[in-house]
């Protein structure tokens, strides 16, 4: 209401014995009713590395709705807090993906203070941050690539108390590299306030017909995801149906967006190739939508690296109906066989088979079926913000853990 107090705990009018308004004083209710009901709420504290997508989906996102259901007060940062009093009452403190001297340095802070305050610490990754297993071809490597960034990351994931993950090879991998048994796998959870309400089968059937001539593929991703920096010769997690796709830019419009293929410059500024630079992350999904693709593409070089990754790509095009053909490995268990490949023999005859238009009843049949596979990770499902819940409220381990061991 207009004009009424913004703080939870109810106070007196100051305003007693003015004109029009009432000599006596209100009976004060209850003392047990003057406790607001934030003061009973676990509270979590989040230190972000970044605030770009994996700091929304592995901390921000999640931590929206927990505030917004009102079952815990979460707040993040990245400024380190060292007065022990900020930590009186806190439940659980998570650092993501923490990884130089100093952080270190605050960890063992963390540590001493943990000993009064009893609070719970988590280590949060969702990537692999071991030099030796990083690509040469990815052109981030360099922020891990030191022996001194690598120690850190392990000694930091022994100190904590838990370590979230995104997958299940990723937790294997973790848990060989640092010896850390404790860790759990934490999928990626898509918020249906961010992509989910952009599900619109009609309009999934309508580009379908639109585009029968010349179907849309197209593939989103950074950067890292190929030699930019000629490395690796070349060979990157496109280098396998990059000659397909220059082979097939007039049977299909292939569009990229966020980078593409070095080695595919020319078709990009012939226009063969539609090329689209980032979007904010909220303008992203609109993006996506917008584009009117028939199929979308994750392709993958099999290597230790990409089968830690979480299955994001296939997720998203599953939360607006749109199929995704992706790499056979680890990564991707969640899509059925149908939308794997692995040589590029098979990409190639997949996508002609999903794109030929005498299959569209087999197309039109299968937007419901992949948005069903969505539901099931959406983060507002209860069984979803709950595992999250239960890796900040129980110990590693616990019984009560009853969501997360869908996935465990």
């Amino acid at each position: 209401m207009l004009g009424s107090s913004p703080f939870p705990q109810p106070y007196a009018a100051p305003v007693v014995g003015l004109p029009g308004v009432p000599s006596h004083r209100p009976k004060a209710p209850p003392t047990e009713n003057l406790q607001p009901k934030e003061a009973s709420l676990p509270r979590y504290i989040n230190y972000l590395a970044d605030y770009s997508g994996c700091g929304h989906w592995r901390i921000l996102w999640p931590e929206s709705v927990i505030n917004a259901r009102g079952e815990g007060m979460s707040q993040s940062t990245t400024a380190m807090v060292v007065d022990p009093r900020w930590y009186t009452g806190v439940k659980t403190v998570k650092v993501q993906r923490q990884a130089s001297s100093q952080q270190k340095e605050f960890i063992k802070f963390l540590k001493k203070v943990q000993q009064d305050h009893d609070f719970k610490i988590i280590y949060e990754v969702d990537d692999v941050v071991f030099k030796e297993v990083i690509p040469d071809y990815n052109k981030f490597k360099f922020a891990f690539d030191t022996e001194e960034v690598r120690q850190n990351c392990v000694d930091i994931i022994n100190l904590v108390d838990e370590v979230t993950v995104t997958c299940e090879f990723m937790k294997r991998l973790y848990v060989e590299k640092t010896g850390q048994e404790k860790i759990t796998v934490l999928p990626n959870f898509v918020p249906n306030f961010w992509m989910g309400h952009l599900y619109d089968p009609r309009k999934v059937e309508r580009a379908f017909k639109k585009n029968k001539l010349r179907p849309r593929i197209l593939y989103t991703g950074s950067g890292a995801h190929y030699d930019v920096d000629n490395k690796t010769g070349g060979k990157d997690d496109m280098s396998h149906v990059r000659d397909f796709i220059r082979k097939t830019v007039k049977k299909y419009q292939w569009v990229f967006v966020g980078a593409f293929p070095p080695q595919l410059v020319d078709l990009v500024q012939q226009r063969e190739i539609e090329f689209y630079p980032w979007e904010t992350l909220i303008r992203y999904p609109y993006l996506i939508a917008s584009l009117d693709a028939q199929l979308m593409v994750a392709p993958l070089q099999v290597n230790d690296f990409n089968r830690a990754k979480s299955d994001i790509k296939f997720i998203e095009s599953c939360t607006l109906g749109i199929p995704c053909l992706c790499q056979d490995m680890e990564t991707y268990n969640s899509a059925p066989d149908s939308l794997k490949f692995t040589t590029v023999e098979e990409f190639e005859h997949k996508i002609n088979s999903i794109l030929a238009f005498k299959n569209k009843s087999s197309y039109y049949n299968n937007i419901r079926k992949l948005r069903g596979i969505a539901e099931k990770r959406l983060l507002e499902k209860d069984e979803n913000i709950r595992a999250y819940l239960e890796s900040l409220n129980t110990p590693w381990g616990s019984p009560d853990r009853v969501n997360l061991k869908r996935w465990n």
